[in-house]
């Protein structure tokens, strides 16, 4: 209730609801019959028309319809700060006779992993047109499958499928773990798991090769040198810094790898993921990684790392990383942490 009166027309009846489409306002909604008093009835008048003026109580939607949505997130380890300030300002630029409709159209999803899945995917720029196509494939399928393909921090993540597409690759992987949509669409693609055998043909390689020509790099096979890499601060600032709304810079690592490493979490704890660029020793070569969460343990800090290469997620000791291993990922390099990514 918010005390205000509503009225319109009731223009459909399945059992006891009734669809009513309110006067000044282009929404419909679906209400029980006790939700509405009747002020006068066309029918009794000789009009055949099945409807009914209808004065309408119920209040649009509030912000705390919504909420328990988001808290399932955030209690999953879905979400953060980032989400709930995006939910917080998208609510309140919606019109009031639209939130209730909203409401509706998340609660189509029948578990709670899909409303959560399906709300972040909005809130990360996803229209109706392809939220509804993603609920109606999310309905089809029990829960854990739901959790499983809209989760991109599972061990098994995407593989860069060219020489130099690490960069690509690791914003990939990052707008995966911001929309939950396109993380279901990548892990409807064959083998985007595995190196495929002829890249030309596999479209999660199709994709990359488009991102990385798009900003000046070259393709190549797999262990092939005849390609050309990029640097990662444009793609960041085009494909994540609108999602986030915050702007990426890179900064070389010249302080204590300790100090650098609470400068991440406490990036990671604004809700957002941290790439660095890593070297191997005694070697020119350079490589992306992403680094998405945290804990704490009694053995001291943990990171899991996303490594772009094998495409696998995996939970890395701090210990480890100030020794220049990131074992049990590329365990056979020793590893140099020369840039990371903070926001400007």
């Amino acid at each position: 209730m918010n005390g205000k009166t509503y009225t319109g027309v009731v223009n459909q009846i399945q059992g006891d609801l009734y669809k009513v489409k309110y006067d000044g306002f282009n929404f419909e909604s679906w209400l029980k019959r006790e939700q509405f008093t009747v002020v006068s009835d066309p029918s009794a008048s000789g009009n055949t028309e099945v409807q009914q003026q209808a004065t309408a109580y119920t209040a649009p939607a509030t912000a705390s319809d919504l909420g328990p949505v988001m808290r399932f997130g955030i209690s999953q380890g879905w979400a953060s700060q980032i989400q709930e300030n995006r939910l917080a300002n998208y609510w309140a630029g919606l019109p009031v006779t639209d939130r209730s409709k909203l409401l509706q159209f998340i609660n189509q999803a029948k578990t709670s992993s899909a409303k959560f899945f399906v709300l972040k995917s909005l809130l990360a720029g996803d229209n109706f047109t392809t939220l509804q196509t993603f609920i109606d494939e999310l309905n089809q399928y029990e829960e854990s499958y739901q959790q499983d393909k809209c989760l991109i921090t599972n061990r098994r993540a995407i593989i860069q499928q060219w020489e130099y597409s690490c960069s690509v690759t690791t914003v990939q992987t990052y707008l995966a773990d911001l929309c939950p949509r396109y993380a279901w669409q990548v892990k409807q693609v064959n083998d985007f798991d595995v190196a495929a055998a002829d890249p030309y043909t596999n479209d999660m390689a199709l994709q990359q090769k488009m991102l990385l020509e798009k900003y000046g790099g070259i393709v190549s096979a797999r262990g092939s040198s005849s390609g050309k890499s990029i640097g990662i601060n444009d793609v960041l600032n085009d494909y994540i810094s609108p999602i986030v709304g915050v702007r990426y810079r890179a900064e070389q690592v010249t302080q204590p790898l300790q100090t650098v490493l609470a400068n991440v979490r406490a990036i990671i704890d604004k809700g957002l993921d941290e790439p660095m660029l890593i070297g191997f020793a005694g070697t020119q070569s350079r490589h992306f990684i992403l680094v998405m969460k945290y804990k704490n343990t009694a053995a001291g800090y943990q990171y899991l790392i996303y490594d772009p290469w094998d495409g696998v997620c995996d939970y890395v000791a701090e210990s480890s990383m100030l020794q220049g291993s990131l074992s049990p990922l590329l365990n056979q390099w020793k590893i140099t942490f020369d840039y990371y990514y903070p926001t400007q």
